[in-house]
């Protein structure tokens, strides 16, 4: 027998048994998309824009740089508002210091995200 791409044998998601399996994954697919709306807007998750996580996924960018190119900031924009030199931040993005916890979390800070969004 074939299987449909949720699982089901073809041909039985006609029957009560069928249609009980489809409504019971719907169920534990709402359920999930809720606990993660629901982490979101507790501020535990932290959503990545999808420029962003293609810039450090598929490009191989560094996140901190994705994030600021995200923003359209220049390194130096991002150094004032993290109050941090602008040589830092472009070693940083370059790999060339690894930055301290407190520069994370005031990169993280100013470019509105989390710190843990910005680690390599």
């Amino acid at each position: 027998m074939s299987r449909t791409h949720k699982g089901i044998v073809a041909g039985l998601k006609d029957t009560p048994a069928g249609r009980y399996k489809i409504y019971a994954e719907d169920d534990r697919d709402i359920r999930r998309a809720d606990a993660i709306i629901a982490r979101v807007r507790s501020g535990k998750t932290a959503l990545v824009p999808a420029d962003v996580a293609h810039a450090i996924a598929v490009d191989g960018v560094h996140p901190v740089r994705a994030w600021r190119v995200y923003k359209g900031w220049t390194g130096g924009e991002l150094a004032a508002k993290a109050k941090l030199t602008r040589t830092t931040i472009s070693q940083i993005e370059t790999g060339k210091r690894k930055g301290t916890v407190a520069a994370y979390k005031a990169i993280a800070k100013a470019l509105g995200t989390s710190v843990t969004s910005l680690i390599d």
